[in-house]
């Protein structure tokens, strides 16, 4: 081996030596720079953590019925208007003694004419009692009363202002009993017993 060729073989030695040297250098600063302590992370909080529980509780007061209310009321405009438009036939029937006032404000039919005349008044009691009772209940709901008050409040305002002559219930003898009369009839008393004949004193 020539000296040229040792000098050569000499660089090559020495050229590796220094780069795995550097190698050794480059992995040995990436391996501190990776275990650079990380700045450190607070886990607590200058001032403690505060929940706030205050919440807002607004109450309204709601009816079941009042999503209803003015169709309820419409219902009962409507049911005034059919009413008065039946007025007139209503009392025709009430002059002929075939309809009476019972004492749940309600129309009773008492007799049956004969004819077409019938099924007519059949229907037109049915359409005025269904209104009536239409009326009754939106009143009972308004006044937060009982239906029962209500009817009773009907009767006795059309049992007075019935014309002489009309079929109208009135309270019988009994509790809780009823009994049909003509308005304005005047009660009949009943007949005093006959007294008895008183015996003829004895001459002294």
């Amino acid at each position: 081996m020539t000296n040229r060729q040792k000098h050569l073989w000499a660089l090559i030695l020495q050229s590796s030596f220094v780069i795995r040297h550097f190698t050794i250098c480059w992995v040995l600063c990436l391996t501190l720079t990776a275990c650079k302590t990380l700045p450190e992370i607070p886990l607590t909080t200058p001032k403690p953590l505060e929940v706030n529980l205050n919440m807002r509780l607004d109450i309204y007061q709601y009816r079941g019925d009042e999503p209803l209310d003015k169709e309820a009321a419409k219902g009962a405009s409507e049911a005034t208007v059919r009413m008065r438009n039946r007025m007139a036939e209503i009392q025709v029937l009430k002059n002929n003694q075939l309809v009476g006032e019972d004492h749940r404000g309600l129309l009773q039919i008492r007799e049956v004419p004969a004819g077409d005349w019938g099924p007519q008044m059949k229907k037109a009691v049915a359409a005025e009692n269904e209104d009536r009772m239409l009326l009754m209940r939106q009143k009972a709901k308004e006044s937060n009363r009982p239906l029962h008050e209500i009817e009773s409040e009907q009767w006795r305002l059309r049992a007075q202002q019935a014309n002489t002559g009309e079929w109208i219930e009135i309270p019988g003898a009994m509790s809780g009993s009823f009994q049909w009369k003509r308005a304005g009839e005047v009660e009949k008393a009943a007949p005093a017993a006959p007294s008895s004949p008183k015996p003829n004193a004895t001459p002294p």
